[in-house]
């Protein structure tokens, strides 16, 4: 018996049967692969981005409001040469809101309002005050900081513009920068092919 008659012993069409094995898990890996873009894609909640386009490289700028306080760990930008996925994972959403200040009174103490004065009026006697009529004050605001719970925020692009062959970040206070490394200097019009 040679290995030829051992393998065609085995299968009836002589290939062997580590071969189909791999074929099936190269069939299996590419299956998930598409299965984990479209769930990537499906979760994407980062909808407001701008990009820059440069000779070597594109930027985005991902605009997070509090972003600064996540933690590097909680931080993931994964790649491929056409495929990019940013995650942050609880991240914290953090709002500055104009709250109205307490209304005081605008009257000088020790003096009437016009208010006063026209209450004062009604029981016949004719006063002589000084009457302090101000002018309504803008609405004083103070600022509030409102804290959400925490979500995680994803940006995902199952296929990019152009190839690419590294992709970095960098953490603003406010903002993620994304450095994309192109393969070539071709313009990008956009960030999705």
């Amino acid at each position: 018996n040679t290995e030829n008659d051992k393998t065609s012993a085995n299968d009836d069409d002589g290939s062997s049967p580590t071969t189909l094995q791999i074929q099936s898990t190269i069939a299996t890996a590419t299956s998930n692969l598409a299965s984990s873009k479209a769930t990537l894609m499906a979760k994407s909640n980062i909808t407001n981005y701008a990009f820059l386009n440069e000779t070597a490289k594109v930027k985005l700028y991902v605009n997070l409001p509090g972003v600064g306080n996540c933690s590097n760990d909680n931080i993931t930008l994964d790649f491929t040469e056409r495929s990019l996925c940013l995650t942050v994972k609880e991240y914290v959403r953090i709002e500055m809101e104009k709250t109205p200040k307490e209304k005081g009174k605008y009257a000088m103490k020790g003096k009437k309002t016009k208010k006063e004065l026209d209450e004062s009026s009604d029981d016949g006697k004719n006063e002589s005050s000084l009457v302090v009529d101000t002018a309504p004050k803008e609405e004083e605001v103070v600022p509030a900081i409102i804290q959400h719970s925490p979500e995680d925020k994803c940006l995902a692009f199952g296929k990019l513009f152009g190839e690419i062959e590294n992709a970095t970040y960098k953490k603003k206070p406010d903002k993620l920068i994304i450095i994309l490394k192109k393969m070539d200097k071709r313009t990008w019009r956009s960030v999705v092919a």
